[in-house]
């Protein structure tokens, strides 16, 4: 067992024993981590920090009788997460049973052997990437029923920071390490065995990886991270909105440009158009000027001008460097053997999806470059239906918040859900949405709520925090103090 994986089992150990405040933040720390197995080198298959994390995180949080109460509810209950709580069974027995009822008659790639085109086959990955998902939606219902506590969005929102600074901070040391010739020492951060598709350089520039498998997956992180940073920052008070957010925004745009990751390149992209359109419609909607809309006004016109200063101070040899690369990662990306690869795992997918007449395969049975392919292709129309629905109805806008930052904060998560579900688009392997869009779904959820009574035992506290009743608990939906 590698030295950083037996670090954070003490840290999950620890967790475990004290208020969960405590393993939020290892949580998200836990996402910097993207390279590196819990288990020892040479075992049989991959243990990710953030699944176990989330794991316990979830135990933490419903493993008392009444919380547990709260779940069943939420679950059952289809004006809450009840789509949810039906697709969870619904994905968990067609992994089962769609393998063996389509075995050997649909071509694809699989995700243990994903070089050649195989037969589809049941397989250990038909019981490990459900179990992915159902911690993902697990984490849901965590954020569902705790984030209707302040106290438990402040400790979000400051945990987010903390491991978006992380991951920048893995960059920087691998950039260091990379330029002192001392890349060994960041092997027992990158003992996972995850198919790669990765090159040490392009454009005669060496890719930023981080603690990761790859750069595009790095790249992706920061993107996501940079997304939340963006929309979210006026959710976060004093020196760490002025200050802390735009020093990690600015760290995680130069990571990304070294990452030299085309995904990541088009992530940043859509967010810069998200981010314009925001603000011309901001303006468009004041009826009458105020003087902070006129502050955000020339900020943008002097950042702007700052730019084209920055763009013009800067020399011809560099700007050729960056051409090159631009060229090398998107423009001419279709002629690359990544791309090659990547589209005909994508065009297997589709394929097995009409093969099986749109039934689906089974989550855990094939690989994609494409996130809704895979998820089309492994669940079929009923899971898309049943997962498409709730992600509707709990992205679908609401006039009903307790109070301005809550609306502020739900528009922000919204808003920073684009960027991230186009990288996805290009990247995803699995059908696993991943963690942190599941824990978005849940919070929107838990902001949109039409009357909190009281607040949560959240696990930001104690498990000796009192509960009044049961019958409290599965009335309203919500926590009781």
């Amino acid at each position: 067992m590698t030295w950083p994986a037996l670090v954070l089992w003490v840290l999950i150990v620890v967790g475990v024993f004290v208020p969960a405040q405590f393993m939020l933040y290892v949580f998200f720390a836990a996402g910097t981590f993207g390279g590196l197995s819990l288990l020892p080198p040479g075992a049989a298959g991959n243990v990710p920090v953030g699944t176990v994390c989330a794991a316990v995180l979830i135990a933490k949080t419903f493993m008392h009788r009444r919380r547990f109460v709260v779940f069943l509810n939420y679950a059952l209950d289809f004006r809450k997460l009840g789509l949810l709580g039906m697709f969870s069974l619904y994905m968990v027995v067609t992994a089962f049973l769609y393998p063996r009822l389509f075995a050997g008659s649909v071509q694809l790639y699989s995700l243990n052997a994903a070089a050649n085109i195989s037969f589809l086959y049941p397989s250990s990955t038909n019981i490990t990437q459900p179990v992915y998902m159902l911690v993902s939606i697990g984490l849901t219902f965590v954020f569902a029923y705790c984030g209707q506590d302040p106290t438990f969005r402040k400790n979000f929102l400051n945990a987010t920071i903390f491991g978006a600074a992380l991951l920048l901070a893995s960059g920087i040391i691998d950039m260091i390490l990379g330029d002192a010739g001392r890349e060994d020492l960041l092997l027992p951060f990158h003992n996972a065995t995850y198919h790669l598709l990765d090159t040490v350089t392009i454009a005669g520039q060496k890719r930023v990886v981080g603690f990761m498998s790859e750069a595009s997956v790095f790249g992706a992180a920061c993107c996501t991270n940079l997304s939340f940073l963006v929309f979210n920052r006026q959710s976060y008070s004093g020196r760490l909105r002025n200050i802390g957010v735009p020093i990690v925004v600015l760290g995680l745009l130069i990571m990304i440009y070294l990452s030299t990751s085309s995904s990541a390149y088009i992530g940043l992209a859509v967010l810069a158009l998200v981010l314009g359109l925001k603000s011309i419609f901001g303006m468009l909607s004041v009826t009458h000027t105020k003087v902070s809309h006129l502050r955000k006004f020339l900020w943008i016109i002097g950042g702007g001008v700052v730019c084209v200063g920055i763009f013009v101070c800067l020399s011809h040899a560099f700007l050729m460097h960056v051409r090159l690369l631009l060229d090398s990662t998107l423009f001419e990306k279709t002629s690359s053997s990544s791309y090659v690869e990547r589209n005909a795992w994508t065009q297997a997918g589709v394929a097995a999806f009409w093969t099986t007449r749109g039934v689906g395969v089974g989550v855990g049975s094939i690989r994609t470059s494409n996130w809704f392919v895979n998820f089309v292709a492994s669940t079929g129309f009923i899971g898309l239906l049943l997962f498409g629905i709730f992600a509707l109805k709990t992205l679908w806008p609401s006039r009903i918040y307790p109070d301005k930052s809550s609306r502020h904060l739900s528009n922000g998560l919204k808003l920073a859900l684009i960027p991230e579900f186009t990288v996805g688009l290009l990247v995803g392997t699995t059908p696993d949405p991943g963690t942190t869009i599941m824990l978005t779904l849940g919070l929107l959820f838990a902001l949109r709520r039409e009357r909190i009574t009281a607040m949560a035992p959240s696990p930001v506290e104690t498990t000796r925090t009192p509960i009044r009743s049961v019958k409290t608990l599965a009335g309203n939906g919500a926590p009781a103090a």
